[in-house]
């Protein structure tokens, strides 16, 4: 007759592993704490997934740091350009679907814009010239008029040509197809594509195949000032970008969001945000056979002996292997996420500021919380 009760040799492996996990836990606090006081930010969140799905969540420091109202795992921030994920990731379905081609010229996608023939390049950009950033199309957003636009008109609803005329006049960073230069741009015509293809409105594109079939509901199409549960931000840019020193006041944003669409265009919570790391580096919304263009280094995407660029991706050497992830970064809020195939495992980091003390960079400051783990 088998015995109903533990034994105790299991019995002492179980408590131990308790033990372990609430050490881990508590390092982790530990360590998020203590690159907060360090960098000065105001206040931060972190989450992580293990390979069997378990997540954990942190957070400290301030939403507000002047009214002294903390930070909770409640609070939604703006990813950045970690958005451009979302925008890929519905452009990778429609090519699996053959209803766009990655090899075929951007503009026979568009010809009915006349307007396009302003931007340089143009006629030579490929779809998957502009999930790489090799188009040599340069970046909208270093035209200081458009900062002055959004400062003097900050509930402007932006079109297609609003946002991209600010690149008319600027030259190429190189031949299309013939370097790499991150740019903004190249997600913007990406966001044109999709509309142009599904004859839908992106946001709503993108919850259809993307954010309500993966139970996302702590992830929010950024097309408003008054985004729900966003902490106060707080910016350090200098004066090309004319933002004030917070950027979230009474609950509202500085400007209106919807500006950087596909470029970014989301805001979530941390949790949500490690989840999409998850399942965008696990092939979920698409096949194995796309993840690997994803992850794969192109051939003018090898930025340094530290990181290189995929397609729609990052594949970074962090202190604890390779990493595949994004960051992101808005006035007032900066954020990464990273998958680490070795471990199966994912993480985000999103902090209320864009700028603070020393050099240590997000990438840093997740090798740095993720010394417990490893």
């Amino acid at each position: 007759m088998k015995n109903k009760y533990i034994s105790l040799p299991l019995f002492f492996i179980l408590v131990f592993s308790f033990y372990i996990d609430g050490l881990s836990q508590c390092t982790y606090q530990h360590k998020l704490d203590s690159i907060v006081q360090l960098l000065d930010m105001p206040g931060a969140k972190f989450s992580i997934i293990y390979q069997d799905g378990r997540q954990e969540n942190y957070v400290t420091g301030y939403s507000d740091s002047i009214r002294k109202e903390r930070m909770n795992l409640q609070h939604v921030m703006f990813s950045g350009s970690i958005g451009k994920t979302y925008a890929a990731a519905v452009l990778y379905q429609l090519v699996e679907e053959g209803k766009v081609d990655l090899k075929e010229k951007f503009f026979n996608y568009c010809k009915g814009e006349c307007w396009l023939s302003k931007l340089p390049n143009i006629g030579d950009i490929t779809v998957e010239m502009l999930l790489q950033h090799t188009s040599g199309l340069p970046r909208y957003i270093e035209n200081e008029k458009l900062w002055i636009e959004l400062e003097n008109n900050p509930d402007k609803v932006w079109s297609y040509k609003d946002r991209l005329q600010y690149a008319f006049d600027m030259e190429a960073v190189h031949k299309a197809g013939e370097g790499w230069a991150y740019s903004d741009t190249n997600y913007l015509l990406i966001g044109m594509l999709i509309e142009k293809v599904t004859g839908m409105n992106y946001y709503e594109v993108a919850n259809a195949r993307i954010l309500a079939p993966l139970h996302f509901k702590e992830t929010y199409g950024a097309s408003r000032r008054d985004i729900p549960r966003l902490p106060v931000g707080y910016s350090g840019l200098d004066a090309f970008f004319h933002m004030p020193k917070q950027m979230v006041v009474d609950g509202i944003y500085a400007f209106n969001p919807q500006m950087e669409w596909t470029g970014g265009g989301y805001a979530s919570t941390t949790s949500d945000l490690a989840k999409w790391a998850k399942f965008y580096y696990e092939a979920l919304p698409f096949s194995n056979k796309m993840l690997q263009k994803i992850v794969t280094p192109n051939p003018n995407g090898v930025l340094s002996e530290f990181d290189s660029y995929g397609m729609g991706s990052f594949i970074f050497k962090s202190a604890h292997g390779k990493a595949y992830g994004h960051t992101g970064f808005v006035p007032g809020f900066r954020s990464i996420f990273l998958y680490y195939p070795e471990q199966k495992i994912a993480v985000a980091f999103q902090t209320n500021c864009d700028s603070y003390k020393g050099k240590m960079t997000l990438l840093h400051c997740v090798d740095e919380i993720l010394k417990a783990e490893f």
